[in-house]
Order: structure tokens, then sequence, then C-alpha cells
């Protein structure tokens, strides 16, 4: 039977970026987020998504596949157009997960599927991107 990693991962990926030099100069630690936030937090800042989750199974291992999606919110400020501000942080994002390296976790696959971005509601200078990954893992 498969092992359910979904809360191992969550907090595996958020510990990890929030490490990172690299994304923590663009957003600040404490605003890299689980996936509820505080109503009035402050821009930039990163959520990790709902994932979906299913079983993964193979000889010896037993762990789970998950779509993971982390947002990123930015809006246009001194530092330039909220929509690329919400892009550079999605591309940081992408880049820092290349080497996500879980000491609780054996990976098995760690792939980027795909960034968008949107407005975020009604304001014409918030914006929303998300990239999506598959990590397949089991416990170390």
């Amino acid at each position: 039977m498969a092992t359910d990693i979904t809360r191992a991962l969550k907090y595996s990926v958020i510990l990890h970026l929030a490490a990172d030099g690299a994304l923590t100069a663009v957003v600040p630690a404490e605003r890299i987020r689980a996936l509820q936030v505080p109503s009035q937090i402050r821009w930039p800042f990163i959520r990790y998504g709902s994932p979906i989750t299913t079983g993964f199974e193979a000889t010896c291992w037993s762990g789970a596949s998950n779509r993971v999606t982390l947002h990123a919110f930015a809006e246009t400020s001194n530092a330039g157009a909220g929509e690329d501000i919400a892009l550079d942080i999605c591309a940081l994002i992408v880049d820092r997960m290349k080497i996500f390296a879980p000491a609780d976790l054996r990976l098995i696959e760690n792939e980027w599927l795909s960034t968008d971005i949107v407005r975020d509601g009604d304001e014409a200078d918030r914006w929303h991107a998300f990239s999506q990954f598959t990590i397949t893992a089991v416990p170390a």
C-alpha cells in the first residue's frame, strides 16, 4: 500500500524555499507560506497551493506522487511591473526547485510542468503567477 507524504512534502518544500538566499532576497522567508496566509500579508509573497496526491508504489518503494502548485503574488512597485515581478519569482522558484533534496524524503521524480500568470482580482497592479510540479517521493 502507498504512503501519504503530503504533509511532509509541503513542509520540506516551504523550508527549502525559505532557506534559499536567492529567493529570500526577493521574497522574505516569513512571506513563504503554506496554504493559509494572513489576510493582511505584505506583498510579494509565496504560497504553497492545494496539492493533488496519488499513491506511488514500486518494488520496495511506498510513497506518493504529488501535483504541487507554488503561487507567487506581486504588485507593481519601484522594483517594476507586478506581472514581471511575479514571473521573476516563479522563475526563481523553478530554478531553486531543481536542487530540492529533502532530508526526510527520497525523491523519485521532481519535474516542473508549467507556469501561468493572471491578474489578482480587479486590481490592475496585482499579479498572481503559479508554477506546477510533479514530485514523486518515498519516506527516507
